[in-house]
């Protein structure tokens, strides 16, 4: 008999497996395409993918990382040249973070990477069961976080 916590578990596990191998897997391809962490990677994308600049409390929010993370990982791609830093208007505790056009270009060489990659072609081969991946997620990002609007789009 399947029992709720056998549910539970089984959904907590395959989750956690699926995680690990999926960053293995990119911490890899991003490491040996465009000699980056995944980290580094991550910071600079959700930073392109933005609409406008963001702070680090939103840079932190979208990928799930402590804003020390962020901000150590921040400091390093502007020393790097890959990310700019200025105040923002709106408060004198937060700065904006935007990518520069060398952050561009290593952001575009990474996605060609991951999208050449075997998982790259999982979302075209099956279409229908990524987007209904992609919601599942969000709706259990949501619910783990409390943040209804997650994702920047």
């Amino acid at each position: 008999m399947n029992e709720p916590h056998d549910a539970a578990w089984e959904f907590w596990f395959t989750v956690r497996k699926a995680a690990a191998i999926l960053e293995r897997q990119l911490e890899a391809i991003i490491a040996r395409e465009i000699g980056l962490s995944l980290g580094q990677f991550m910071i600079l994308s959700v930073t392109g993918t933005a609409p406008a600049a963001l702070t680090q409390t939103a840079i932190a929010r979208e990928l799930g990382l402590t804003k020390g993370t962020v901000s150590r990982l921040v400091e390093s791609a502007v020393t790097a040249g890959w990310l700019s830093v200025t105040p923002d208007p709106a408060s004198r505790r937060s700065r904006l973070i935007a990518l520069t056009p060398a952050g561009t270009d290593l952001v575009r060489r990474g996605d060609r990477a991951l999208v050449a990659a075997p998982l790259g072609l999982y979302p075209n081969a099956n279409p229908e069961t990524a987007q209904a991946t992609v919601v599942m997620l969000q709706q259990f990002i949501a619910a783990a976080t409390g943040d209804a609007g997650c994702g920047l789009s």
